[in-house]
């Protein structure tokens, strides 16, 4: 009951939406809960009867976990820099959680509180911005046109600002994989941050990108990269899994990083088809040589945990360590930076693993599958796709990798500029000034 007057009252308030916020009535009203809604009607209507605000401003809209992921570092960094207090610029911070559940984590919520940013739950920063455009801009990702269904949020919210004059700006979001460059190739803001060089060259001569829209600044997340301790690697290993210490004098690491078994839709039973792909892991392994590490992924299934049921049937349990999600101190660049040989299927962590000089080995049960995405990367040499049938050739291409020495598989190709840019710390602060200049612009 209580429910249906929840929904009941959300509706009979739109008219009143509509008849306050008039032409800055936004589609993403509907995602807002009925006391965001009547808060935002309450702050609107003095906000329209004000004088206009001149302030510069740079709001962050984010609507699901890949904004987060992408976003925060960059706001992060600049409400720590002195940018803001020089220039007068008030910085903003939208978080919609009712669109793809978006909560943020912990982590992050206490270094907002300790930087006094106050996420909004509303738009009123948007309105404020169509009000006034002059020196305001809105930073997206996932503003794409195509897969809309997924994107709507961002790209209708992008569209209505740019109707008003505010000025926008995306960031990348996925690597170098096809769809994921298609995706980008149709992002609704202004301009483009991309990674690498690769994807700015795909945008402009595959989909037609003006490459007056596109700003190459290379990837905020792989700044850390630049900094990896691999001994500290070791060390957080062994103390968060003691059984592997005797282990890793006469082993080799094999990173495996975990995907959604959902990226099996359409096959057949996923999960199903899921323990099959791992076992048939499990089972090209010599174990004696051996040791796995398993980054699940953050979506992973838990109850039962696949990569642990299976183990226990087709693996030496000493030699397989899987480390959940909630295990942050061990990231996957951090395995990465251990690892001898990395084993993924369908993930960005492959063209992180080929700038940091390591090996790879994309496994897929099909030559349609998930894999297929990333299957330019072979261009590059240390990477090698290999499928279920015939069922050695899993276990002939990671014995080739990890033990034979006379395989050459170098690429005098430069990588960090491929995906990254370059691996000099710098991608988050390049990325920050791009927003700022095109705050200034005219």
């Amino acid at each position: 009951m209580q429910q249906k007057l929840k929904l009941r009252s959300r509706q009979d308030i739109v008219p009143l939406e509509k008849a306050v916020l008039g032409q800055y009535y936004f589609p993403l009203q509907d995602y807002l809960g009925f006391d965001e809604k009547l808060a935002m009607l309450l702050k609107a209507l003095p906000l329209r009867l004000s004088r206009l605000s001149t302030q510069p401003e740079i709001t962050f809209f984010l609507y699901s976990k890949a904004c987060e992921r992408l976003l925060i570092p960059l706001l992060l960094h600049l409400a720590e820099s002195s940018i803001l207090e020089r220039q007068g610029i008030q910085l903003n911070l939208i978080v919609l959680p009712g669109i793809h559940q978006l909560q943020l984590v912990p982590q992050t919520l206490e270094k907002l509180s300790a930087l006094s940013i106050t996420p909004q739950a509303n738009y009123l920063s948007l309105v404020r911005a169509c009000l006034s455009p002059q020196d305001k801009v809105v930073v997206f990702c996932l503003d794409h046109r195509e897969l809309y269904e997924f994107h709507r949020c961002g790209v209708d919210t992008a569209d209505q600002l740019r109707q008003f004059g505010v000025k926008t700006l995306s960031i990348q979001h996925g690597g170098t994989r096809k769809d994921s460059v298609k995706g980008l190739a149709s992002t609704v803001s202004d301009l483009i941050m991309v990674w690498g060089k690769r994807v700015e060259r795909e945008l402009i001569q595959d989909y037609g990108v003006d490459p007056q829209r596109i700003r190459v600044v290379g990837n905020p997340l792989h700044d850390v990269l630049n900094n990896l301790d691999s001994q500290a690697a070791l060390a957080t290993l062994q103390k968060c899994y003691p059984q592997v210490q005797p282990q890793l004098p006469q082993k080799k690491i094999v990173v495996l990083a975990a995907c959604l078994h959902t990226e099996y839709q359409g096959y057949g039973d996923e999960a199903q088809l899921y323990r099959q792909y791992i076992q048939h892991i499990y089972e090209s392994l010599d174990f004696s040589k051996v040791l796995l590490l398993i980054k699940m992924h953050p979506n992973d299934q838990r109850d039962p945990n696949l990569y642990q049921q299976a183990a226990q049937q087709y693996a030496d349990l000493e030699s397989v360590i899987v480390i959940e999600p909630e295990v942050t101190e061990l990231s996957v660049y951090a395995l990465l930076s251990i690892a001898d040989l990395l084993l993924t299927r369908s993930s960005t962590v492959a063209e992180e693993a080929l700038m940091m000089g390591k090996k790879v080995v994309a496994f897929d049960l099909f030559a349609e599958g998930p894999s297929k995405g990333y299957k330019h990367l072979e261009e590059y040499g240390v990477y090698q796709t290999v499928y279920a049938e015939p069922k050695p050739a899993l276990k002939t291409q990671i014995e080739q990798m990890l033990f034979d020495g006379d395989s050459d598989h170098s690429t005098e190709i430069d990588l960090a500029a491929e995906f990254t840019y370059a691996l000099d710390g710098q991608s988050t602060q390049r990325a920050v000034d791009e927003i700022v200049t095109h705050l200034s612009a005219g």
